[in-house]
């Protein structure tokens, strides 16, 4: 009777741990993870503080526009740029947005004579960029990314 009952209890011991490990080594299914990145393109624009209410992406890409514009403009506006010649030229101007929001001038194409014209343009525009308030940042997959765009400006007399 003992040596019945102690293989019905260990049979059914076994049955019992058996199904217990079967669920402990149970696969989870692999996870797919992108992992192709377009370094071209951002999920969200850097962005001025006024921006930010702005729901549509489109709209605040060129709120975004319209604000560098803006204050380069107004900035360049205080300065007198007083040329000997007329000048009449399209300036690229390259600038940087880090992904802690803060502008730098990383690069700027202008012709040479225009440079001769305006010497001090430069440094002008290197002070105005400076006077930039802190943007939001631009963003790539729930991350602050920095972001480099060119900006033309147009020099007339």
């Amino acid at each position: 009777m003992k040596k019945q009952f102690f293989s019905l209890f260990f049979c059914s011991f076994i049955l019992v741990s058996c199904s217990y490990f079967e669920q402990a080594y149970k696969k989870e299914p692999i996870k797919v993870v992108d992992t192709i990145v377009d370094f071209s393109s951002v999920d969200a624009f850097p962005l001025f503080p006024n921006c930010k209410s702005i729901p549509s992406r489109e709209k605040q890409q060129v709120c975004f526009q319209l604000e560098m514009s803006q204050h380069i403009y107004a900035s360049l506006k205080k300065y007198s740029l007083n040329a000997v010649d007329e000048v009449s030229d399209t300036v690229l101007v390259k600038l940087k947005v880090n992904s802690n929001g803060e502008t730098t001038l990383t690069n700027l194409k202008i012709s040479a004579q225009t440079k001769q014209l305006l010497p001090e343009f430069d440094s002008i525009l290197e002070v105005s960029i400076q006077k930039l308030p802190t943007l939001e940042p631009a963003i790539k997959r729930n991350m602050p990314v920095s972001t480099e765009f060119i900006l033309p400006i147009i020099l007339t007399n």
